[in-house]
C-alpha cells in the first residue's frame, strides 16, 4: 500500500476543507477483494467510513476496470498521487469518489457533496516508467504486448523488430524483470506475469512520451466532402487507421469525428496521396507508423494500440468503443 500517498492527500484534503479524516488497515476478506482500507471522515461528531482504493496514477486506461469496481463496492473512493482532469472529469460524472495528493477531490456519498478543483499536480517520484518506458522501451514494449513469445527470441531479433538498439533492449528486458513481469521459466526460457497490468502501464505512458513525438501534423481534406467519404480512401502500403475511424471499423459502434492515421509517408506524400492540406485544428491526426508488421483485413492498426489511443482521448464515447474492442480482440491474450 502507497502509505505516502495516503498521508499527503489525507493532508491536503484537511488544509483545503477543514474536515478531519483517518485511514484504517483493511481485513484480510477487503484486501482480497482489492480494497485496502477505509476512510473515515469526522463531521463534527458524525463518522462516515468508506471503503478506500489507492493508486500512483489514475489515466483514462483505468476507467473500465474502475467503473466495474464500482458496481461491486459501494461509495468507494480512491486516493491517488495524480489524477488528470479529464479523468476526474469522467470519475465525478460516473459518480466515482476521489481525492489526489494535492487535495482536489470528489466526495458525493450520504448526503454529503464536496469539490475541490485546480490544485497543481505532486509530481512523481522517478520509478518504473522512467526506467523501462522511455521512448525506445515503449517500442520495445509494444512489441513484446503484441508477440509474447518474442521474449525468447535474441536480443538482435528483439531490436530489429522493434527498431531501436541492442542496449535499449536489454535495458528494458532487465527493468522488466526487477519488476516482476517477467519470470523464469526453467533454466532457458522466460515467460510473463501481470500482462494486463504491464499494458495499462503502457497505455498512459505511450501518449504521455512516445505519441507526441510521432506527430506528423494535423489536416484536413481539399474538399469537405472527403471526410464523408474517408472509407473510401485507398491508403497506401504500411498506412492504417486508429482511433475512431479504426473503432468504427472494427466495431460499428462509433461515428468518427476525428480521423487517426499512422503511415511512413512523409508529409509532402500524406499531402499528396490523400488530398489533404496542413491545418493545426485539422481533423485529420497523422503520426508516424512506428511498429512493423501486417495490420487487419480492415486496415486498422492493430486493436492494442486503437484501444489505448481510444482510452487516452477520455471521451465517454470513445471509452465505450474501446472496451468492445477489449472484449472482442483483447481480453483474451492477458
Amino acid at each position: 500500500m502507497e502509505t505516502n500517498i495516503i498521508k499527503e492527500a489525507l493532508q491536503n484534503f484537511e488544509k483545503n476543507t477543514g474536515i478531519k479524516s483517518t485511514w484504517k488497515e483493511p481485513k484480510p476478506t477487503a484486501k482480497d477483494n482489492g480494497m485496502e482500507g477505509g476512510l473515515y471522515f469526522i463531521f463534527d461528531k458524525k463518522k462516515l467510513l468508506l471503503p478506500m482504493q489507492v493508486s500512483k496514477k489514475i489515466g483514462p486506461q483505468h476507467l473500465p476496470a474502475i467503473t466495474e469496481r464500482q458496481k461491486h463496492v459501494k461509495d468507494l473512493v480512491l486516493l491517488a498521487l495524480d489524477i488528470p482532469e479529464q479523468v476526474a472529469k469522467n470519475l465525478r460524472e460516473k459518480h466515482i469518489n476521489y481525492i489526489d495528493a494535492a487535495g482536489n477531490a470528489f466526495i458525493n456519498s450520504h448526503d454529503i457533496l464536496i469539490l475541490i478543483e485546480g490544485n497543481k499536480p505532486v509530481k512523481p517520484q522517478h520509478g518504473f516508467q522512467a526506467k523501462a518506458l522511455s521512448k525506445t522501451g515503449l517500442k520495445v514494449g509494444f512489441q513484446f504486448l503484441l508477440y509474447p513469445e518474442l521474449i525468447n527470441e535474441t536480443i538482435r531479433s528483439i531490436a530489429n523488430k522493434a527498431d531501436v538498439s541492442l542496449d535499449t533492449v536489454h535495458k528494458t528486458i532487465q527493468v522488466l524483470k526487477q519488476f516482476g513481469y517477467i519470470i523464469p521459466l526453467g533454466k532457458k526460457n522466460m515467460g510473463w506475469k501481470n500482462r494486463k497490468e504491464l499494458f495499462e502501464k503502457w497505455i498512459g505512458e505511450y501518449d504521455a512520451r512516445l505519441k507526441p513525438g510521432l506527430h506528423i501534423g494535423n489536416f484536413r481534406f481539399v474538399k469537405e466532402t472527403g471526410f464523408l467519404q474517408w472509407k473510401a480512401i485507398h491508403l497506401k502500403d504500411n498506412a492504417c487507421w486508429s482511433g475512431e475511424p479504426a473503432g468504427d471499423l472494427l466495431t460499428n459502434y462509433l461515428n468518427p469525428e476525428i480521423l487517426t492515421l499512422y503511415t511512413k509517408e512523409t508529409k509532402m506524400e500524406v499531402i499528396k496521396n490523400y488530398r489533404v492540406i496542413p491545418d493545426p485544428n485539422g481533423y485529420i491526426r497523422i503520426y508516424q507508423k512506428f511498429w512493423e508488421g501486417n495490420e487487419t483485413q480492415n486496415v486498422t492498426a492493430p486493436p492494442l494500440l486503437v484501444y489505448a489511443d481510444l482510452i487516452n482521448t477520455g471521451d465517454k464515447r470513445n471509452i465505450e468503443t474501446a472496451q468492445k474492442i477489449y472484449g472482442q480482440f483483447i481480453q483474451d491474450k492477458f
